[in-house]
Order: structure tokens, then sequence, then C-alpha cells
């Protein structure tokens, strides 16, 4: 039988220029390149394209990072010493304030799995920005984004003592091109006056990492980031807040206390937020909450509550604590708590009216009131607090669309790992990669028995086979045991068993999808469900492998190093091939330098050059080859300057292909 080969390409290319981080493509990146060779039988019959095996190179780590914002110093680098005098981030404060300042850590390097050790850097000297001594703050700590509970970008003082315990001095598992937030936190000292300035740095120093590739060859200096200066001026300042009884900071424990209510609920502190629980006789519920002066001078403090989601009829009232309602002392048309010095506190009452038998019907809609403490002195300071109602309910029906509940999905597929479409009969279980799951939606505990079937067709006709089950215990989506069930272990109510199908496909099974019918059926009650939508897939096999084969130089490179690609296609059939063609493009990371090809195959035979698969061939290598452009290249037999059938590689004749390129 006659045959021929043209080589098309398996690899994927990648543009050149697509080079990732400021540091180069990934530490540990296998950058990997296989080639194709397509060919056609003597006949001009086009074969099915043959891969090559696949060649690879990795990168080396070449780590850094950096940690903003820096201070404004003209030409400031990263291992400069902190200069107050022209610190990156300013505020003010008040004796006895602690502050924070957000900065963001930034892996610039190449390398994946980053840390890094948190150290403060020197402090200011006496003159700094004001007057007076003492310009270093106490108790310099750092905290994680997650500290910042509201996502507004800083530290309340209710956050910082909410993560009391919690601070950090090491930033850990980094990946290249990540940022991290962190903040630094430090206390201005109760004796600071008006108009000193207290300052500090945070220092970053790179530790070895855990991955012994990741970590550059000997010898090598670990990066520092230090030059991140901030500073904090004594001023006056106005501040509110507003939280539950007794925690105005918006910090309460997990407590309990009754409503001051004729037929007192009882009310759940926690953090920031206050519920009370109704019945169906509740017709009013009265929270309280303390309102705080932190700022430096008397305030008056406005009063406000949004409500949501309540019920129709009910009403708001906002009181004093003597049951009073609030009164408007300053005259801006909005109710206050009167004048409050600083440090002091009050509390006051937010009262809710409501029908009797009040209910809702979705729990993640409850009454909520959001009450609000704005200052006079500056109406920028507010602070709120959230009151909430907890309503009776109840919903009974089926189970909606889009419950994370076990459920048949539409076209789960797995594909077997190949079959040798032989004449036989013998069958070969392969598992389906189609994790299944049978939960309990009963009310008693029952144990289930899964049933599949699946029906392959085959030259001999069709032939349906039995589907097994391993089980997966953990729902992990691996199975903890080879040994197939036949019935699950009693499930208790609510409980959920994973289970992976297992599937004998025929060795002579027609390449195609084919569906599995699944039951899984309670021992008990006789309930089922079914899923009849997932589907194994059997692939086409016995492509030949041998006709092209692909090497690389270097197992590992640098930036900016060159790898050789050596490809050789070769007839190692025992008659003609045609057309034979080699085809490849630049690896994903890597940028052209040259290509260049030998042959055995005898003048006036040569070798000819197309880009992107069109247009005329060429005896001239090229010597650019742009982003996402693929190179062809063929033996011209019968010198007549094109690649077709009328070219012939006859047995054991071959050609090489030489390329070169750069790593980015």
């Amino acid at each position: 039988m006659k045959k021929s080969l043209h080589f098309l390409p398996l690899m994927v290319a990648l543009a050149a220029g697509v080079a990732g981080a400021a540091g180069g493509t990934t530490a540990g990146t296998v950058i990997t390149n296989t080639a194709t060779i397509t060919f056609s039988d003597d006949g001009g019959t086009p074969q099915p394209p043959v891969p090559s095996n696949p060649v690879t190179t990795t990168v080396l780590p070449v780590p850094d990072f950096t940690i903003t914002p820096n201070q404004t110093t003209a030409g400031t680098l990263p291992t400069d010493a902190p200069d107050y005098t022209k610190p990156g981030q300013t505020q003010n404060a008040k004796p006895g304030d602690t502050v924070a300042f957000q900065y963001k850590l930034s892996n610039t390097g190449n390398v994946n799995g980053e840390s890094y050790n948190l150290t403060t850097g020197t402090t200011p000297t006496n003159g700094v920005g004001g007057t007076g001594t003492g310009l270093t703050p106490a108790g310099v700590t750092y905290y994680p984004a997650s500290a910042d509970t509201n996502g507004d970008g800083a530290l309340s003082t209710a956050e910082i003592t909410a993560a009391a315990g919690k601070n950090i001095t090491t930033i850990s598992g980094v990946d290249r091109d990540k940022d991290v937030i962190f903040y630094q936190v430090y206390t201005i000292p109760t004796t600071a006056t008006d108009g000193q300035t207290f300052g500090s740095s945070p220092t970053g120093t790179r530790r070895p990492n855990s991955v012994a590739t990741n970590e550059p060859a000997a010898p090598f200096t670990q990066p520092t980031d230090s030059n991140n200066a901030n500073l904090t001026t004594v001023k006056r300042a106005d501040a509110v807040a507003i939280g539950p009884k007794a925690y105005p900071d918006g910090n309460a424990p997990v407590l309990t206390y009754p409503s001051v209510d004729t037929t007192p609920v009882t009310v759940t502190e926690t953090g920031d937020v206050q519920t009370a629980p109704t019945t169906a006789t509740t017709t009013k519920v009265t929270f309280t909450n303390t309102v705080k002066n932190p700022g430096n001078r008397p305030d008056v403090f406005d009063i406000t509550s949004t409500p949501a989601n309540l019920p129709v009829g009910a009403t708001v009232a906002l009181l004093d604590n003597t049951g009073a309602a609030l009164k408007d002392t300053d005259g801006d048309g909005v109710p206050d708590v009167g004048t409050l010095a600083p440090g002091a506190v009050v509390d006051i009452r937010v009262e809710v009216t409501l029908p009797a038998g009040s209910a809702t019907t979705d729990a993640t809609k409850q009454p909520t009131f959001t009450v609000t403490a704005t200052s006079s002195n500056d109406v920028t300071k507010k602070d709120s607090t959230i009151d909430k109602l907890l309503l009776p309910g109840v919903l009974f029906g089926d189970k909606t669309a889009g419950d994370p509940d076990p459920a048949p999905l539409v076209n789960q597929n797995a594909v077997t790992p190949g079959t040798p479409n032989s004449p036989t009969t013998s069958t070969q279980n392969i598992l389906t990669s189609i994790p299944m799951a049978i939960k309990n939606t009963g009310g008693a505990p029952e144990a289930f028995t899964p049933v599949g079937t699946i029906t392959f067709k085959t030259p001999t006709g069709d032939k349906t086979v039995p589907v097994s089950y391993l089980p997966d215990a953990n729902c992990d989506g691996t199975a903890d045991s080879a040994v197939a069930i036949t019935v699950t272990p009693v499930l208790a109510s609510g409980a959920t068993y994973c289970l992976i199908p297992v599937v004998s496909v025929p060795d002579n099974a027609y390449p195609g999808s084919y569906t599995l019918n699944q039951t899984a059926t309670g021992t008990t009650t006789g309930v089922k469900a079914t899923d009849t939508n997932d589907t194994v897939t059997v692939p086409k096999t016995g492509t030949p492998t041998d006709y092209v084969k692909k090497t690389v130089d270097k197992a590992s490179a640098k930036p900016g190093e060159t790898l050789t690609y050596t490809i050789l296609g070769i007839n190692k059939s025992n008659g003609n091939i045609r057309k034979a063609v080699v085809s490849d493009a630049l690896p994903t990371n890597t940028s052209f330098v040259s290509i260049a090809t030998t042959t055995t195959v005898a003048l006036p035979g040569k070798v000819l050059y197309r880009l992107n698969g069109a247009g005329a061939w060429s005896a001239t290598a090229p010597t650019a080859l742009a982003t996402g452009v693929q190179i062809e290249v063929g033996v011209d037999s019968n010198n007549d300057n094109t690649i077709d059938n009328n070219d012939v590689l006859k047995p054991g004749e071959q050609f090489e292909v030489t390329f070169k390129v750069t790593v980015n």
C-alpha cells in the first residue's frame, strides 16, 4: 500500500511577546514544544496527523517585590532608609489614638508562593515635622487585609480592637503579579500635644522560598523594601461611634439583655449588630443603642434610622433612654442626643411597632434598621450600627432551581483512555470521572441502591453493559476504594453519599458519545431518582507515532537564553510517502531567532519554506516570525518549487529542522 505524509502542527503556538510579569516568565514554567507530521499515502490520500514527542525547558527563578506607597523623596530606592521629611502617607490623630496605614506588597518577580518578613524601619528624630520630643510611636504592629471587615480600605478603632491577637509579622503565599494589602498600626501617646508628629515605616524582607527550585542559586542576597515612611500629625479631631447597648465601638461580645417592652423579648448583641426574635403575638420590640463621643471636643450627634424589609403597617420611633422622643437640641431639623463631652456616652432607644402575626417568607430579608449617628462639628464624621428583627416564617414546597444538592446536570462527559477498536469482545474498566451523589432528602434514615447501564455500538450490534460504583465517602471526587458497592450505607435525613461510576467499555466499541442511564432507589421506601444526561466518549485510536521526533538542548533556561529545537521528519515506513511537511510555531514565552533545514533527499531535491499554510513556497528560510505565525518546512523532491503529492520521501529519507528561540 502506498503512503505519503505532510507534517502539521499539534503544538499550540503562542505569541513570543506575551512575557507575563515584569520579572519575566514564571519560575518553574515548563516551556513545552511539539511538532506534528501529516502525510498522504503514495496515492495522494491524506492520512491522520502525527504529533512528535514534546520537549521541555524550565525557567529559573528571579525573585523581586515592592511595598507601596513609597515616601515621596526624589529618586528613592526600595533599599533607602525611611525619610520622614517626605512621607508617602499622612494623617491626623488625637492623643491616645491608634492609627493605621494601608500598604500594598506586590510580587514583581517571577516566583510563585513567596513569603516576606515585616519589620519596622528606623523612627524619626526630634523636630521632624513638628515640635517637642518623643516622636517614636508606641506599639507598632501589622495586620492583614482581613482586619478591614467592612472593606473600606481603612482600619477603624473597632476593627483594630476586634483584630487583637491577629497581628502578623510575615506575609506568605504570594504568587507572581499578585498584591497583598496589609496595615501598619501604632498608637499616639496620650501625652502628645497638638502639632507633634509621629512616624513609622514598614520594612519587608523576602524569605527563602519553601520550594527549593524557586530559590536562586548562591550567592544571592534577599531583596528588601524600606522606603515607605508615613507620618501622623496630632490635631483636634471630631468623631462619633454608635453600637449595640454598652458597646458604642461596635465590639460587643455575644451576650443578651431583655428589652424594655411590656412583653420583653431577648436582644442578642454581637459585634456591631443586635438581633431580636419575635413571635406571632409580638407587637413591639425596643432596641437600646449606645452613642459615644470619641473626639477631643464636645459635639452634638444627630440620629437617623433607615429601615429595610419592614412588614406592612410597621413603624419606627427614636427615643431617649427615658422613653421620650429624641429632641432636636441644635435646631438643624434632625433629632439628636444633645451635647456630649469627649469620651462621654449616652443610650438611645429604637422602638419598632408591628402588627401581630408579622412573618416572612424569606429568611434573608428580615426587618433591618441601620441607625446612624452624625457629628454636628463635622458632618462627614458618622457611624452606623444594625438592629434587626428575626420574624418567624416557614416555606413548604418543591426544591428550587439552583439548589446545591445533588441534581442531574446536563451532559457531564468522561473520555475513556482509549480502546483498541479491535474485533475482540473483551472489555476494560474505565473510571468515568463523573462524581455522583445521593442525598437522603426524606425524614428517616435509609440506604439506597445505585444502578446504571450504558449501551455501546459495536460491529456485532448494540452491547449493553452495567455500571458499577466506587465509594467516595468524603465527596472529594476520588474513589476511596477499588471495590464497588451495590448499596450505600444507611444515610441520615439530609445526609449525602458520593459515588464514582465505572463503565466496562467493549474493546470493539465504535468511537462516539454514549449516554449513562442511572437510577438510585431507596431500599426501604422505594423512592427513586434518575440521571440520564451524563455521557462517556470513546475516542478514535490507532494513529502512527514515529514519523516525527523533537528535542531541545536545554532542560532549564533563564530569560534571555537561547533554546535550540531539533525536529526530525523521517519516513520509517517501507513505502514512499508524499507531500511531507513539518509545521511548527513559537512556543509560549519565547521569541524567534532562526530556522535552518538539512535533508538526505538527493539533488535536485531541495528544502522549501512557507508561512501560515498559504502562499508560494520559498527556498529561502525566513529571518523573522511574527506572533501567531506558523512556519512549514517541506522537501521539494522533484525541484518544481512547490510541495505537493508529486514530492516523494523514500523509505529512510529524512529532513532535519533546527529551530532557535530565546526565552522572554
